[in-house]
């Protein structure tokens, strides 16, 4: 087991990740990820093939909720990307690269409507998942599958397997 290691950010530096203020230097200890992973066993099917394959879009307004999730989901064999603004997501819909959308409600509402349209039209049958707070979606969005915020990570990744047995 390789020994935690220590990283150091300035205030500006953490702030950019972390909501709350710092006073001089922020440590934080991590643990090498191998270390802390537990063992996970999966089942045989279709899932499992293409869940390790999977190119999941995760976008949302609260940048460091969608690297916490993205983190997750990697854990879990995900291959995940999180843009940071409206540009590169659309961006990386255009590219039709992705096999799940994922669309946070706490973006606007209509920049939701806009990248769900993107979804659809460049990404066919790419299935598009909501993370709402109330389990309520705009009609125009009509997403493949809603994920309650409260709910936590593993409401999403029941979300995500829902989804990829329909394809």
């Amino acid at each position: 087991m390789d020994p935690p290691s220590v990283a150091v950010f300035s205030a500006k530096a953490a702030s950019c990740w972390f909501s709350s203020r710092f006073a001089e230097y922020a440590a934080i200890k991590h643990e090498p990820r191998h270390a802390s992973m537990p063992k996970v066993s999966r089942k045989a099917g279709r899932f499992s093939q293409t869940m390790s394959d999977a190119r999941v879009l995760l976008f949302g307004h609260i940048r460091e909720l969608a690297l916490y999730r993205a983190e997750v989901l990697r854990d879990r064999g995900f291959n995940v990307m999180t843009p940071r603004d409206k540009q590169e997501a659309v961006e990386i819909i255009r590219r039709g690269e992705l096999d799940v959308a994922v669309l946070s409600y706490t973006l606007p509402s209509d920049l939701v409507q806009e990248l769900a349209e993107l979804v659809r039209e460049f990404c066919p049958g790419c299935p598009l998942v909501a993370i709402s707070e109330t389990g309520r979606v705009d009609r125009k969005v009509n997403p493949d599958e809603i994920a309650i915020a409260d709910d936590g990570p593993s409401a999403l990744i029941a979300a995500l397997r829902r989804v990829s047995r329909r394809t």
